[in-house]
């Protein structure tokens, strides 16, 4: 077995054992309910809330510590306090099979539904499991005594409360997941996530530009074959396909690039989408910590209608991280004001980049998403910049996400429109 292999084995067995001995503490916290021995407690709860917080969480392996620890630990208890063993074994037993049929149930549950984000519709199905449970501890100690409807009553009575419980505890870890990480972790993490948008973003335009490098070398070589047959053009000809030979050398050195780049964006497929209220927080969060000295003055309010989540995460943050740098950069050092909104509109998603930071010549209005128009010269230097941002938001609206973008400038402040249908945003969570 390699080292990595043998990490890994490890780590799972650590998250087992640790999250094994967490629930085995809880469970000591109870109150006896219904008939003497039937023990209620939280240690349960713990199986959705670690399915969340863990990727492909080993349920059942846990399970499989719990149930017996549990019973361990109350027979040591029970033990110590009055010095009898076999009748707190015979009367804690039963609650083994409470656990069992919990974490079997909850390992199948979460294998076709998995628990990455929290969703209200979860409700039911961590009760049913918690009713069923319960029913089937009631029935090992009761035998068919158990139906009855007062005890079925009081069984669905605490399965609601402890499953309300998961559910809201579920529901924070979801709304607050990022703030529970320490700062540097979260700065890090909204520094990578834009990161890998703008990366996907250059790989969209280096794949454009592909056709372009071939176009180039063939116009040489053409050239070439036109020069080699007129009397007198040797010299110049032979100059001509050197150019065709290094461009060909350079479109391989692009093609090694452009995939090395896709390969390393593709390599973690696990994180299929974010929600759009994640989205937007990110880009409020990391207007200081990404635009630098721009974002020192520059104020986002967000406004978001509907929330839904969406696996075109990177492709959106790309859009919005173009428009949000132009704003901060056109505001230079005076204080302004961005605005970033998203709202349904019939079939469409509509999400809006309003800014007070200068305005947009009305004669630039018609050319700004085009390839090379910028209005950005450094005087000093010469420097023009490449003009590709607002080309590339084009590009990945309509091609990308099968939208539609435009811009009004007036007074002083621009509003980018972007216009994307629903069916092309929203997926399931």
């Amino acid at each position: 077995m390699s080292h990595e292999k043998k990490d890994s084995a490890l780590q799972k067995m650590q998250l087992i054992l640790l999250s094994a001995a967490i629930m085995i503490v809880l469970a000591q916290l109870n109150i006896n309910l219904i008939i003497n021995g039937f023990k209620i407690s939280l240690a349960v709860i713990c199986l959705p809330l670690f399915a969340f917080l863990f990727e492909h969480f080993p349920v059942f392996p846990v399970t499989l510590i719990t149930a017996p620890g549990i019973l361990l630990v109350r027979c040591i208890v029970e033990w110590l306090h009055s010095g009898e063993i076999a009748e707190a074994f015979w009367s804690y037993s039963p609650e083994m099979f409470f656990h069992l049929m919990y974490g079997g149930l909850f390992a199948i549950y979460v294998q076709f539904f998995p628990i990455r984000h929290f969703r209200l519709e979860q409700f039911l199905p961590i009760l049913g499991i918690d009713v069923i449970s319960n029913l089937t501890e009631i029935f090992v100690r009761l035998g068919t005594d158990a139906l009855t409807t007062a005890v079925l009553l009081r069984l669905v009575i605490v399965g609601i409360g402890r499953t309300v419980l998961a559910v809201v505890l579920l529901a924070s870890f979801d709304a607050y997941g990022l703030s529970i990480l320490r700062k540097d972790d979260r700065i890090r993490y909204r520094k990578l996530l834009l990161l890998t948008s703008q990366l996907k973003s250059e790989v969209i335009w280096m794949n454009k530009n592909t056709s372009r490098i071939e176009e180039t070398m063939a116009v040489s070589y053409s050239l070439f074959n036109e020069l080699n047959a007129k009397e007198g053009m040797g010299e110049i000809a032979q100059k001509a396909l050197t150019v065709a030979k290094d461009i060909h050398e350079v479109k391989k050195e692009y093609y090694l690039i452009m995939n090395g780049i896709s390969d390393a964006l593709n390599t973690d497929q696990e994180e299929s989408g974010m929600w759009m209220k994640n989205i937007f927080g990110i880009m409020q969060e990391s207007v200081r910590h990404v635009f630098g000295d721009y974002g020192q003055n520059m104020r986002l309010d967000v406004v978001l209608e509907k929330n839904f989540y969406t696996d075109k995460h990177y492709y959106l943050m790309s859009v919005l991280r173009n428009l949000i740098n132009n704003a901060a950069e056109a505001a230079g050092n005076r204080h302004a004001r961005v605005v970033l909104s998203g709202k349904e509109d019939g079939e469409d998603y509509v999400i809006g980049v309003h800014d007070d930071c200068g305005g947009i010549d009305e004669e630039y209005l018609p050319t700004i998403f085009m390839p090379g128009f910028s209005t950005k010269i450094n005087y000093e230097t010469g420097q023009v910049s490449r003009g590709l941002g607002l080309s590339l938001v084009k590009d990945i609206v309509e091609s990308e996400l099968g939208g539609s973008i435009s811009v009004t400038s007036e007074d002083g402040c621009t509003d980018f429109t972007i216009r994307i249908p629903k069916e092309n945003l929203e997926v399931e969570a």
